[in-house]
């Protein structure tokens, strides 16, 4: 980066950090689960517009995803910020969503206030509903959002540091069992126990993991037994996650499952619906080498020093952004290691001082990402052609 952008760029870090913490904090306090972000996409699109951003709202046919544009004068690099801002039911922001919009956002700020408009290319933030559940990024790919975008950014919060992430492939199946109702003392045996069918799959799930191959996970709850201890269940539903580091695999698992639960459905007398959204399924990650490299470098000079991989993964609906576009998803400490995920704990942090003193530096480092890549565009061109996707500007 030439030392001119980075003068300006600490000074418009120092002044996208005061908006930028009110929205992570007001986002934080107003949690609101996948697709129903309206007063968090809201919030940040306004910050954005107010910033000198052209805003486009909705976007891709979903009511919370926008886009906002800062534009050059000149043809160049399509630098994409992801800004997420979903929260957990129950739980809040127990993922740290708050922190992504709100980086995204202030960096984006602080890169155009750097750039100017004399510049080649464009600062484009997404704000992107749904990467709880739902698989909001999965729908905006297929909307073409991210056409014409050549390179996109986010980090996540973490109770670790480390720039290349692992991440599982990962498909939710829901399951219905239908049974017949009957009076569970007078005449059991006129019924068919749908609930007895749901418990049978879970309790087969639970012998299928042993021998699940290594880092794959199956793991889900049960959202209805029956309606009164004195009627057998004629109705019963799951929802499960099945995982893996294999994208590949994810297909056999799927069809284990359904014959698990077909034969839960044999064994009881009931019938059984299984329903999983194809559109929907998330990846494993692609860690762009380049994009690696220049996130370190300034990472580092923010003082701050890039750690391992963390073999314990999870998934996320960027990953699908990984295979069309070039892209990093870097973890950022905010609790201390060992910290669980999705949980009171980790939200609690989220919303402190923790994740305060994290927000400017995923700011400076993600904002001075994007300015390099803007000025030296041959990175772009070169380098990070036909890298982690590449369905590029220009490319089919």
């Amino acid at each position: 980066m030439a030392t001119g952008s980075r003068d300006r760029l600490g000074e418009a870090v120092e002044r996208a950090l005061p908006d930028a913490l009110e929205l992570s904090h007001r986002v934080h306090a107003h949690p609101e689960i996948a697709f129903e972000e309206r007063q968090a996409a809201a919030w940040t699109a306004e910050l954005l517009e107010r910033h000198g951003f052209d805003v486009t709202s909705p976007v891709g046919g979903l009511e919370t995803a926008f886009v906002a544009r800062w534009k050059g004068n000149g043809e160049g690099p399509v630098i994409g910020l992801a800004g997420e801002y979903d929260a957990l039911p129950e739980v809040g922001h127990g993922c740290g969503h708050n922190l992504m919009c709100s980086s995204s956002a202030g960096a984006a700020i602080a890169a155009a206030t750097t750039l100017g408009r004399d510049f080649g290319g464009e600062i484009r933030f997404v704000g992107t509903p749904a990467e709880e559940a739902g698989s909001g990024k999965a729908v905006l790919i297929d909307a073409g959002v991210f056409d014409d975008v050549d390179v996109c950014l986010q980090i996540h919060p973490s109770d670790r540091t480390n720039a290349e992430i692992h991440c599982l492939a990962m498909i939710e199946v829901s399951v219905t069992f239908h049974g017949t109702l009957a009076h569970a003392s007078a005449d059991p045996w006129l019924g068919k126990n749908a609930l007895d069918a749901i418990v049978l799959l879970y309790t087969m799930i639970g012998q299928w993991r042993q021998h699940l191959k290594p880092g794959e996970r199956v793991h889900g709850i049960i959202t209805h037994g029956g309606a009164a201890p004195n009627i057998v269940p004629d109705l019963t539903s799951g929802r499960w996650y099945l995982r893996t580091p294999i994208d590949a695999d994810l297909e056999a698992m799927v069809e284990r499952f359904r014959t698990m639960a077909e034969s839960a459905a044999v064994a009881t007398g009931c019938t059984v619906e299984l329903a999983d959204d194809a559109a929907t399924r998330l990846r494993s990650m692609l860690n762009n080498p380049t994009l690696l490299e220049v996130w370190r470098r300034h990472l580092e000079a923010a003082g701050w020093v890039d750690g391992p991989i963390d073999p314990n993964a999870g998934s996320t609906d960027m990953t699908n952004v990984s295979h069309v576009v070039p892209t990093i998803h870097p973890m950022m400490a905010i609790a201390p290691e060992g910290t669980p995920g999705h949980s009171r704990e980790f939200a609690a942090h989220a919303g402190g001082e923790d994740g305060d003193r994290m927000l400017p530096i995923a700011i400076q480092v993600l904002a001075a990402s994007a300015v390099e890549l803007v000025e030296r565009p041959e990175l772009v061109e070169n380098d990070l052609a036909g890298q982690g996707g590449g369905r590029r500007r220009g490319s089919a």
